[in-house]
């Protein structure tokens, strides 16, 4: 048997050792995957214990969420397949997948439309068509493809979807399940029209993913997007909106007949419409912003790498909302813009945040009216502190300064 690398005695006989184990355990689908136990002894420097424990809670899950039979009996919903923007390009130069996945999703949209469940089971959904293509193209080739390229663009990423805490988890939640039950999966992942959106994502984001993956990860600059991308990608088979040749049959650079594009979810996919229920909950608070005014609000971070949590709705209209920063309440220097002030509608829900705060010091809280020359705002708000303890868990805790 041909493996993706080079392996010592050593390490073929921890894979032998590892499928006595663990054959009768494994299910029937992923037996189908020849290098499923190499996969797993590779995820943890084919240290056998570590191996064999991971893979047996892959085993478990696999079962628990009926994953050898997602691709024959469930049915993803119309609003995920057409809006979830998850695409296949096409193959590198030797072969491998590659993906392509806009972050600039709708995802309050999205969100409106369907349940968390629903959205996991999609996910895993895509995760099983991509593990079935990866066996695919090793029958096709005669080699090992094991592994799938990702493209990953920010471009189009707001304040908004970049700090959204239902977001936020959810990707957490995701790169968990990927990371825990694809082991090796990523051949590499370029990040492409990077700001500083794609930072505070990443800043919360990256705690979770394992330092194997986070070397993976490559920040490809605007004017070297294109020659890096050629580098590994055929131009026919690169998309023209990428910097290749690729088009529509009709001759469209942005190749919608094979690639989702992040764009508004209609509202007739919507499971229900928005109700303002903030305003009736005892834990938020009240707030009167006049016209050509704002408000700021002071929260004392005592802990780093703590996290700033927010929820917020006005009762008509929009708000600036932005998020600063000063080492101490008696510093009289100008705060530091950590969010660009940006205007948030909450029209279709509440407005929903997470920041991580990795130094201690004063966090601002601004929600600005001053562009508003008739109407003032009436808003409801929640905001805390919030931190990791070593079991894991958040530990609330909410420091408030008078303002």
């Amino acid at each position: 048997m041909i493996f993706p690398e080079p392996l010592s005695p050593a390490q073929t006989a921890a894979i032998e050792e590892l499928k006595q184990r663990t054959i009768k355990d494994v299910t029937p689908k992923m037996r189908e995957d020849k290098y499923v136990f190499y996969r797993f002894l590779k995820a943890r420097n084919f240290d056998l214990k570590k191996a064999e424990d991971m893979l047996r809670k892959t085993i478990s899950w696999r079962k628990e969420f009926k994953v050898d039979s997602m691709l024959t009996d469930y049915k993803p919903q119309e609003v995920l397949v057409k809006y979830f923007p998850y695409s296949l390009i096409g193959f590198d130069k030797e072969g491998f997948p590659v993906r392509y996945v806009d972050f600039a999703a709708d995802e309050k949209g999205i969100f409106r439309s369907a349940k968390k469940v629903d959205l996991v089971k999609y996910g895993i959904f895509l995760l099983e068509k991509d593990s079935e293509l990866l066996k695919t193209q090793s029958q096709k080739l005669g080699k090992p493809i094991t592994k799938v390229r990702y493209i990953c663009n920010f471009a189009g990423v707001t304040l908004s979807k970049a700090t959204n805490k239902t977001s936020i988890e959810l990707l957490i939640l995701g790169i968990g399940i990927f990371q825990d039950n694809y082991p090796e999966y990523v051949f590499a992942m370029y990040i492409i029209n990077a700001s500083i959106y794609y930072s505070l994502m990443f800043s919360v984001a990256k705690t979770v993913v394992a330092t194997e993956v986070l070397n993976k990860f490559h920040s490809i600059s605007s004017d070297k997007q294109k020659e890096v991308l050629l580098e590994v990608i055929d131009e026919n088979e690169l998309p023209a909106f990428l910097g290749g040749n690729k088009t529509d049959p009709d001759g469209n650079p942005q190749c919608n007949s094979f690639i989702i594009h992040a764009r508004q979810v209609p509202e007739r996919y919507f499971l229900k419409k928005s109700e303002k229920t903030l305003a009736k909950s005892p834990e938020a608070k009240k707030l009167i912003v006049n016209r050509f005014s704002k408000e700021s609000i002071f929260f004392e971070i005592k802990e780093s790498d703590s996290y700033l949590e927010w929820e917020f709705e006005t009762k008509n209209r929009d708000i600036g909302f932005g998020l600063y920063f000063k080492e101490s309440h008696e510093n009289d220097s100008k705060p530091m813009e950590l969010l660009p002030k940006q205007r948030i509608d909450t029209t279709f829900g509440s407005e929903v945040g997470i920041f991580k705060c990795e130094h201690k010091g004063v966090y601002i809280v601004v929600f600005d009216n001053s562009y508003s020359w008739i109407y003032s705002k009436e808003l409801y708000y929640k905001v805390k502190i919030t931190r990791e303890c070593e079991n894991g868990i958040r530990d609330d805790t909410t420091f408030r300064i008078a303002e």
